[in-house]
């Protein structure tokens, strides 16, 4: 692949604007970001630095977690026949435990679809549930709803769904409640990332689980070279991380990075001051480390840059951080990795969205789409328009006779409603059409929006959009993320000193067009 030339330190939206970037390669800036001010960036590993491939890599957990449902949950056979799907899901998706239900919200929480199991629920069952009154409304918060925010989630989300549906079929082979089941498939799908149904099959074949990327080390050591402190946080233990990055960075791959964290379990990692750490020694063994100040971090890393555990107090004494704003943590985990570190330490972010390359070429693609969208809106809107005039007039009209009955008298008020009834049944007649044409509208501006919305996914539309709105996954993003871009490679476009910038704010009155 070709790579743009590195930028140097600029405004990042006018070149943007200008395509020196494909827009499916930027990276997008929702608050303003100096990299030259960034001492230290830090990496995510598992869909950050290594980017697997769904179909095989979800399937050793998909598979792996079938088998233990069948035969240590009580499960019926016939579970072993489920097929999986790795595009039937996408993230910012929530489940709903108890109900057996996964649905997709917009920024203001208003479940705009919804799935039971399998089975597409209709507006009349979506809102009788969660649309009744503003008191009864969910918060769609644990312990009751699940968010699905890191692709690791996708295979809960689809065996969930299919289990829920089996149940349904076949209410006397699965007895258990939805809410039992989701326990079930979530323990069953972490047993397989601790007991080596994933991570063995990983290390005897690497290439067929991980994307390789030529440009990850060009990344890293630009960084380095640029005079960042180049680190990696990751829930994985050492061994994995050693086959993972092995696989992607070569036998030497420990030289791109001045600190390694593993087994870090994030978010508690970002939240938890009194986890111990400890240092990884050459053999794979740990030895207890303490870390008090600087002058500690200095003198362990002299040892050995591997570490395993610990927090994040821990790690800014090996770096010699005096604060969390002169940290980049770059990572896939809206949770663990981007809400917590900013929210709670105040670390600068950047989101991998993997999906955000398709979205952006699916955008391209479908413009025509987008122009029948907006056209259908613009001719309803006119109509909306007429229809509300015509109506202002009736009431006024209205108002006008009993006036004018009021002033004439009995003979002149005769007259005067005679008047009236013509001019008001002209109106009525005008209204009626006006009616009849918003509909035929409003029907052709669903049928818009639906060939949009598969264009992208036939069951949830677009990532970043719920209908109009933006999703609650898109107002996450603009709220945790300082930057956000389809993979981690796409920092090579840019120079270590480059200054990202936020275009501006617009609220809806911002938008009007001038008088």
């Amino acid at each position: 692949r070709a790579y743009a030339p590195r930028m140097t330190a600029t405004d990042v939206s006018e070149a943007a604007a200008s395509s020196a970037i494909p827009a499916s390669t930027n990276v997008f800036c929702n608050r303003a970001l100096n990299l030259g001010g960034i001492q230290a960036v830090g990496f995510d590993m598992d869909y950050t630095l290594a980017e697997y491939v769904p179909e095989t890599f979800d399937l050793l957990a998909y598979d792996g977690a079938i088998e233990k449902l069948v035969n240590t949950m009580g499960y019926p056979a016939a579970v072993l026949d489920l097929v999986y799907d790795p595009h039937a899901y996408m993230r910012g998706l929530v489940i709903d435990k108890k109900r057996g239900n996964l649905l997709k919200l917009d920024r203001h929480k208003y479940v705009k679809v919804a799935y039971h199991g399998l089975q597409r629920m209709t507006p009349e069952e979506r809102k009788a549930i969660y649309a009744t009154s503003f008191e009864t409304a969910p918060a769609f918060t644990p312990p009751d709803f699940s968010t699905i925010d890191t692709a690791f989630l996708l295979v809960d989300a689809c065996l969930f769904c299919q289990l829920v549906s089996y149940k349904d079929d076949h209410p006397d082979e699965v007895t258990k409640s939805y809410e039992q089941i989701y326990r079930d498939v979530r323990r069953a799908v972490d047993l397989c990332h601790c007991d080596g149904v994933i991570k063995d099959a990983v290390a005897v074949s690497p290439a067929k689980y991980i994307r390789s990327d030529p440009a990850l080390a060009t990344m890293l050591t630009a960084l380095k070279q640029g005079g960042k402190q180049v680190f990696i946080v990751t829930n994985s233990l050492y061994d994995y991380t050693d086959v993972v990055l092995r696989h992607l960075l070569g036998a030497s791959w420990l030289d791109y990075f001045d600190l390694v964290v593993c087994g870090a379990r994030k978010p508690g990692f970002l939240l938890d001051p009194y986890l111990p750490i400890f240092q990884v020694r050459q053999d794979g063994s740990l030895e207890n480390a303490e870390i008090i100040g600087p002058q500690d971090g200095a003198r362990l890393l002299q040892r050995s840059r591997v570490f395993q555990g610990g927090n994040w107090q821990h790690l800014h004494a090996l770096l010699q951080l005096a604060s969390g704003s002169g940290l980049l943590y770059v990572g896939d985990h809206m949770y663990s990795d981007i809400l917590r570190s900013k929210r709670t330490l105040g670390w600068r972010t950047l989101l991998i969205v993997p999906e955000l390359r398709d979205e952006l070429l699916t955008a391209e693609e479908t413009r025509h789409l987008a122009a029948a969208v907006d056209e259908a809106y613009a001719e309803r809107a006119a109509v909306e328009a007429r229809l509300q005039h015509l109506e202002i007039r009736r009431s006024q009209l209205e108002i006008d006779s009993e006036v004018e009955a009021l002033l004439e008298g009995d003979g002149g008020a005769a007259k005067a409603e005679a008047l009236s009834e013509e001019a008001l049944a002209e109106l009525d007649e005008r209204i009626a059409e006006a009616r009849d044409q918003q509909r035929v509208l409003s029907s052709a501006l669903n049928e818009a929006l639906c060939r949009q919305h598969e264009a992208y996914h036939p069951a949830w539309g677009r990532l970043f959009k719920t209908g109009a709105q933006n999703s609650r996954w898109a107002q996450q993003v603009q709220e945790y993320a300082c930057l956000y871009t389809s993979h981690v490679t796409n920092l090579v476009q840019f120079a270590p000193d480059t200054s990202f910038r936020a275009l501006s704010d617009l609220m809806p009155h911002d938008r009007a067009p001038p008088a």
